[in-house]
């Protein structure tokens, strides 16, 4: 099920408060944007890079939702949104359509706040760091913008993650 207007608040400027970000990328199977929820994570060293990676790689399993990681020294950077979600629009001949559309949903709310919370505790234990990223407010703002204008509060003959309706 694809996020609605009202997660915005709720889900989405918690975690953008926490220095995720709204990214996007291009699927090239359907030629459309795809916004994503993504981090940088930063860590003391190496050893301690690869622990939280393990316990990212934990959580995907766990939760079954994989995301996009790209691992160095002492960074991890994460990027995540569903491949495949419903989304119902309505025809012109007033029938509901539901069709399989990448994007964001609360399964990429739930993998971010679950790895967000395991970050908290290695900076808690000093393990990791909290970069804030340059224009880190503009930054919340554009992100913030980009999934009100993805998903406003009232969309005529489009319900996002509605199932079987007649």
């Amino acid at each position: 099920m694809h996020i609605q207007h009202g997660d915005i608040d709720t889900y989405f400027r918690p975690l953008i408060q926490c220095h995720w970000q709204v990214g996007r990328v291009r699927a090239t199977d359907c030629d459309v944007e795809i916004l994503t929820l993504d981090k940088l994570f930063r860590f003391k060293n190496f050893k301690t890079t690869l622990k939280f990676f393990n316990e990212l790689a934990e959580i995907s399993l766990n939760e079954n939702h994989h995301a996009h990681y790209v691992c160095d020294y002492a960074r991890i950077y994460v990027s995540v949104y569903t491949h495949a979600a419903y989304c119902n629009s309505q025809a012109e001949s007033g029938q509901w359509i539901s069709e399989l559309i990448p994007g964001l949903t609360l399964r990429d709310v739930r993998f971010a706040i679950r790895a967000e919370r395991l970050h908290q505790r290695y900076l808690a234990d000093s393990l990791a760091t909290t970069p804030v990223p340059f224009e880190h407010e503009r930054l919340q703002d554009w992100s913030i913008e980009r999934l009100k204008l993805r998903h406003p509060p009232c969309q005529s003959g489009v319900m996002h993650g509605a199932t079987g309706l007649a």
